[in-house]
Protein backbone atom coordinates (compact mmCIF):
# COMPACT_ATOMS: atom_id res chain seq x y z
CA UNK A 1 0.00 0.00 0.00
CA UNK A 2 1.40 3.37 -0.93
CA UNK A 3 1.88 6.19 1.55
CA UNK A 4 -0.76 8.28 -0.25
CA UNK A 5 -3.39 5.53 0.03
CA UNK A 6 -2.67 5.17 3.74
CA UNK A 7 -2.94 8.91 4.24
CA UNK A 8 -6.28 9.21 2.42
CA UNK A 9 -7.71 6.22 4.32
CA UNK A 10 -6.69 7.81 7.61
CA UNK A 11 -8.33 11.11 6.58
CA UNK A 12 -11.64 9.39 5.75
CA UNK A 13 -11.72 7.59 9.12
CA UNK A 14 -10.61 10.59 11.18
CA UNK A 15 -13.30 11.50 13.72
CA UNK A 16 -15.17 14.66 12.74
CA UNK A 17 -16.65 17.16 15.18
CA UNK A 18 -20.33 18.07 14.81
CA UNK A 19 -19.26 21.27 13.05
CA UNK A 20 -17.11 19.37 10.54
CA UNK A 21 -19.85 16.77 9.99
CA UNK A 22 -22.40 19.55 9.44
CA UNK A 23 -20.12 21.21 6.92
CA UNK A 24 -19.51 17.89 5.13
CA UNK A 25 -23.26 17.15 4.87
CA UNK A 26 -24.34 20.74 4.26
CA UNK A 27 -26.52 20.82 7.38
CA UNK A 28 -26.71 22.89 10.55
CA UNK A 29 -24.56 21.78 13.49
CA UNK A 30 -27.63 21.62 15.78
CA UNK A 31 -29.37 19.30 13.32
CA UNK A 32 -26.33 17.00 13.28
CA UNK A 33 -26.26 16.83 17.08
CA UNK A 34 -30.02 16.27 17.35
CA UNK A 35 -29.94 13.49 14.75
CA UNK A 36 -27.00 11.89 16.58
CA UNK A 37 -28.97 11.88 19.86
CA UNK A 38 -31.97 10.39 18.03
CA UNK A 39 -29.72 7.72 16.47
CA UNK A 40 -30.83 8.82 13.00
CA UNK A 41 -27.25 9.57 11.98
CA UNK A 42 -24.26 7.26 12.58
CA UNK A 43 -22.40 8.83 15.50
CA UNK A 44 -20.09 7.97 18.36
CA UNK A 45 -20.79 9.57 21.75
CA UNK A 46 -17.87 10.27 24.04
CA UNK A 47 -18.53 10.71 27.72
CA UNK A 48 -21.44 9.77 29.91
CA UNK A 49 -24.58 11.43 31.12
CA UNK A 50 -26.61 14.04 29.35
CA UNK A 51 -23.73 16.06 27.89
CA UNK A 52 -21.89 13.94 25.38
CA UNK A 53 -19.23 14.88 22.89
CA UNK A 54 -20.28 13.52 19.51
CA UNK A 55 -17.84 12.37 16.85
CA UNK A 56 -18.58 11.16 13.34
CA UNK A 57 -16.60 9.10 10.86
CA UNK A 58 -16.63 10.53 7.35
CA UNK A 59 -16.80 7.04 5.82
CA UNK A 60 -19.96 6.27 7.84
CA UNK A 61 -21.51 9.60 6.88
CA UNK A 62 -20.77 8.92 3.22
CA UNK A 63 -22.45 5.50 3.43
CA UNK A 64 -25.43 6.98 5.33
CA UNK A 65 -25.85 9.73 2.73
CA UNK A 66 -25.66 7.25 -0.15
CA UNK A 67 -28.30 5.05 1.50
CA UNK A 68 -30.60 8.05 2.06
CA UNK A 69 -30.08 9.24 -1.52
CA UNK A 70 -30.87 5.76 -2.88
CA UNK A 71 -34.08 5.56 -0.78
CA UNK A 72 -35.33 8.81 -2.29
CA UNK A 73 -34.65 7.63 -5.84
CA UNK A 74 -36.61 4.40 -5.25
CA UNK A 75 -39.60 6.16 -3.67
Amino acid sequence: MSMQATSSTHTINRPLSPREAAEYLGLDEKTITRWARQRYLPAHPLGEGKRKFWRFLQSELTEWLAAKTNQQEVA
